[in-house]
């Protein structure tokens, strides 16, 4: 199968020298005398990763030259002294200009690595592609000998998640240090509704718990209107349908920070606007839904509201942008009795200027995504929406005379429908430039068609793919990795990988990036004997086992693709849009017997994988090898009862279509004295 690439996303310039750095504990990390904050956070970067990942416990040295004799790793910009000797001395062509903000070179020889950054983000860029190159060669680690000289093409390199919930912060700051600096994202859109504790509107908070219990409770992912209208995306499970309080949502702040990722908050405002009105609905433009989704801009008493909760998310954030949202505005217009008979256009301009207005007072930047300024996409005017005999109207697009002569410029714009099918394409791109604004690719993914030319457009700042469900280990894991992945070399290096190549990729990357965001190295690392039993060849139901395990890795395939939906589809079940195809139950001598479910594009994937065309599936907890026939999937199952005997494995298949063909079970011995 394909092999992880060497570093991702791939530097500009890179090449292999031969050379081999072996780190050991003689080896150090050289700081100056009087170390400046910044190289002392990416030596303790450095130790902690070689210390977590390969038992190898760095130390860090002040000292006034890098010592001649032993190994020794200088980091950290120019204004370092060391760095700046050690590059000029092994020539690495590095100012502020070259290779440019936020680029960095590296070097790795067999006694020395330096990496030399233009400023404080390079260096830690530089940091990130250094960890990547470091292999384990058992337990010991290892960094092959390497000339880069790297810089990024695009200033926004974005992702788009919910605001995490208390339960799932651990692993939130492992998606943050372990995946978005890793692989050199440096923007966080972070959807926050009523998810902080707003000390000033507390009924905010109790308002928005009473709407996510309500749509978990009757199995919804969002309301209907009171005539059976289509109203917004609920997005109700931000903040794991509970509250953080405001030290946690500061530090997370103040850890993306440290990590070169600036947040940014999406405070939904007009539409998606759930949490200011589960317990406002006064302030509603259908007063009557069951949950209003969209508030009245003709009611003056929303803007207190609406800039209560700015100021409280300001004051803790503290953010150089604010996303005020102001899409998929799709309330019927004939059943407000304020904006009845109005210009919804002129409702539309109004309300984003009063708020954009607010915000450039405070020196904040306003972001919003622009399905509403494209008449191709929302219609002039009005637009029908609904089925017959349910039938209404809707606001659709300002017109063009009104985005030129009436929009603030300085307006960030979220292009979510860059891709033929969701709006016009490029022609939209082109639209967004023509008028003068910035914008960056929202929900951004791989394949756009024309994107060297694309990219390269004024005013195009970068993008940011989406996840679209509550920010935990196992929505990341199954639903976005493959557009993460997917956009991170597009946006530092321009390259887009072609679809098979992309899918392939993923899947060969699937074992480190899982073991990053678990926080837990698979027991099969650490070269403890394994007893291989070859299943397929017998044939048997029941395969004995017979010995106090550590882990279990089953070999196995799927006879077809199984079926699998996203998780923002099935808010109340996340676990269940993978689906169940079988499950291993695993016998103890004592009688216990535990299930291991086997589900499709979580553990398991088809043997012709990935033959199916246009099919994005991958299965983030296991490792894709080749078999004959195809390909299997190694999914390594720790046993949760160490010290108790497994007497047996047990395959049940559930889908007589697609049954499951286990082919070996590795039996990882418990370690002996």
């Amino acid at each position: 199968m394909a092999s992880p690439p060497l570093i991702f996303p791939s530097p500009q310039e890179m090449k292999q020298t031969g050379a081999t750095f072996r780190f050991d504990e003689h080896t150090v990390i050289a700081l100056p005398a009087q170390p400046a904050p910044e190289d002392v956070k990416l030596a303790t970067l450095l130790m902690r990763d070689l210390s977590d990942r390969c038992g190898i416990a760095l130390q860090a040295v002040r000292v006034p030259a890098v010592p001649g004799e032993g190994r020794a790793i200088v980091l950290g910009s120019m204004r370092n002294p060391l760095v700046k000797t050690e590059a000029s001395r092994e020539e690495l062509s590095v100012t502020e200009a070259s290779p440019g903000p936020e680029g960095y070179a590296l070097r790795v020889t067999e006694r020395r690595i330096v990496v030399a950054g233009s400023d404080e983000a390079g260096a830690f860029y530089g940091v990130q592609s250094l960890r990547q190159l470091i292999r384990l060669d058992g337990t010991n680690g290892y960094a092959t000998g390497t000339d880069i000289r790297d810089w990024p093409v695009k200033t926004f390199r974005g992702i788009k998640l919910f605001l995490p919930g208390r339960d799932n912060l651990a692993f939130f700051r492992r998606f943050i240090t372990d995946f978005m600096s890793l692989y050199k994202f440096n923007k966080l859109v972070l959807e926050v509704n009523a998810g902080m504790r707003l000390e000033r509107h507390p009924e905010l908070n109790a308002g928005e718990l009473d709407f996510a219990r309500d749509l978990d409770l009757t199995r919804r992912d969002r309301p209907k209107g009171p005539r059976g209208e289509l109203q917004d995306s609920a997005h109700h499970d931000t903040a794991d349908r509970a509250v953080l309080e405001k030290d946690e949502v500061a530090a997370i702040v103040l850890l993306a920070s440290d990590n070169h990722i600036e947040v940014i908050p999406e405070i939904p405002s007009l539409t998606h606007s759930y949490y200011l009105l589960a317990r406002h609905r006064e302030l509603a433009e259908v007063p009557t839904a069951e949950w209003p989704d969209t508030y009245c801009p003709s009611n003056p008493k929303v803007y207190p509201l609406l800039f209560d909760v700015l100021d409280e998310y300001i004051q803790v954030m503290q953010p150089k942008m604010v996303h005020i949202g102001h899409d998929e505005w799709r309330t019927p217009i004939d059943l407000c009795p304020l904006c009845k008979g109005k210009d919804h256009t002129e409702l539309f301009l109004a309300d984003l200027n009063k708020i954009h207005d607010y915000l450039a007072a405070k020196h904040i930047r306003t972001a919003i995504w622009g399905d509403h300024l494209i008449e191709g996409l929302r219609g002039k005017g009005t637009r029908a929406a609904g089925r017959a005999p349910n039938t209404y109207t809707v606001p659709g697009a300002v017109s063009d005379q009104q985005v030129r002569s009436s929009i603030p410029k300085d307006i960030l714009i979220f292009n979510w429908f860059w891709g033929e099918g969701r709006g016009s394409g490029e022609v939209d791109d082109i639209a967004l430039a023509n008028w003068g604004f910035e914008q960056v690719y929202g929900n951004f993914g791989p394949g756009m068609k024309n994107y060297d030319v694309r990219r390269a457009r004024k005013g195009v700042l970068g993008g940011a793919a989406s996840c679209w469900s509550a920010t935990t280990e196992l929505n990341i894991s199954k639903d976005a990795l493959y557009d993460f992945i997917g956009i991170a070399p597009m946006l530092w290096s321009t390259q887009q990988l072609p679809g098979p190549e992309l899918l392939r990729n993923v899947q060969s990357m699937m074992p480190d990036v899982r073991r990053r965001l678990s926080g837990q190295e698979p027991s099969s690392r650490f070269g403890d004997p394994i007893r291989t039993i070859e299943v397929a060849k017998t044939g048997a139901a029941s395969v004995p086992i017979g010995e106090d395990a550590t882990s279990l890795t089953f070999v196995h395939a799927a006879a077809k693709p199984g079926a699998r939906s996203e998780t923002a589809k099935v808010i109340y079940n996340a676990a269940d849009t993978a689906e169940l195809i079988g499950a291993y139950e695993v016998v103890y001598a004592d009688g216990l017997i535990v299930s291991v479910p086997v589900r499709y594009a979580w553990n398991i994937l088809a043997r012709n994988w990935p033959a199916e065309s246009g099919r994005r599936d991958y299965c983030c907890e296991a490792e894709a090898r080749a078999s004959d026939g195809g390909t299997v999937f190694a999914y390594e199952w720790p046993n949760p009862r160490l010290g108790r005997v497994i007497k047996e494995v047990r395959l049940r298949s559930f889908v007589e279509s697609n049954p499951v063909t286990l082919e070996k079970i590795e039996v990882l011995s418990k370690r002996g004295h």
